[in-house]
């Protein structure tokens, strides 16, 4: 992991609560709040809400970025300047297949190896390019966003993954050169986790749904970092189920913090105003 990104987060800035950035915050609340529907208004916003970190994307529904232009690097700066780190999530090539044909098609191409391995090149190649142009442009962290998994497993066989989207993983991975590079999927995945962290990735966007963070973060190497911990119950509830299980949600978050490094944020992103209200209100419980 760059030593910017760690030191940062976990060792400069001295604070006794944990870090805390989203992955997904809608253009609905930017609207709702007065904002430009850009992600430049993403970092302005993670910046209000006190977070560590904002995470942008080239193919986001808030705002397409051209990977030619300088608007990702401008937007990288406004983060820096506001003492913000700046992530960079990049659609895996299941995901972006699923985008094109829908996930029964995707599944059927699991039949047909030679279609299969076609599209997955083809969109390979099309994340490649987003995640060169985001290290060019000064990313902090770049997450891999792969939706390969139920809560019960991966959608194909362990021997597909091996075989098929594995040796992808390892081929954009080792295309990163510095920049601390990370995986999300919904979904259980902790059949597949020795194998990305052996391929390099060091920072894990896992839903506290589907798997059991806490004996996981006490497993995991120490230069793992776990992003994650907020339930998404809390956010689409309401403000009461908040302090209802305040204590709750203050072992949760203070044992999975006890594990490997830990980036308070949730899986399910932030889609309206009241998820945002609910956040801020978690944010202040924490902090507290």
């Amino acid at each position: 992991m760059k030593d910017l990104l760690h030191n940062r987060l976990f060792k400069e800035k001295k604070k006794s609560r944990v870090p805390r950035g989203e992955l997904w915050i809608s253009g609905t609340i930017l609207e709702e709040l007065g904002l430009e529907r850009t992600q430049k208004s993403i970092v302005v916003l993670s910046s209000e809400i006190d977070a560590d970190i904002c995470f942008l994307s080239y193919t986001g529904p808030v705002q397409q970025l051209p990977v030619e232009s300088k608007e990702m690097e401008f937007n990288i700066k406004k983060a820096h300047d506001l003492e913000l780190l700046c992530g960079v999530t990049v659609d895996g090539p299941f995901e972006r297949i699923v985008k094109e044909h829908g996930f029964l098609e995707t599944m059927k191409l699991f039949y047909n190896e030679k279609t299969l391995n076609i599209q997955l090149e083809k969109h390979t190649a099309v994340a490649a390019a987003e995640l060169a142009a985001a290290e060019k442009a000064g990313a902090d962290l770049l997450i891999l966003c792969d939706d390969i998994a139920y809560t019960r497993g991966l959608y194909f066989s362990p021997h597909k993954f091996k075989s098929n989207i594995l040796p992808l993983y390892q081929r954009l991975r080792n295309l990163v050169k510095e920049t601390a590079m990370g995986f999300h999927s919904d979904g259980n995945v902790e059949s597949i986790l020795d194998f990305m962290i052996d391929q390099g990735y060091s920072v894990f966007s896992l839903e506290p749904e589907a798997m059991d963070l806490i004996t996981l973060s006490r497993a995991l190497p120490e230069n793992i970092t776990l992003l994650s911990g907020i339930k998404a119950e809390w956010l689409m509830g309401t403000d009461d189920i908040i302090y209802k299980n305040q204590k709750e949600i203050l072992n949760y978050v203070e044992n999975l913090s006890d594990g490997c490094s830990l980036i308070l944020s949730s899986l399910c992103g932030l889609s309206n105003v009241p998820s945002l209200n609910n956040l801020k209100l978690l944010y202040d419980m924490l902090s507290g």
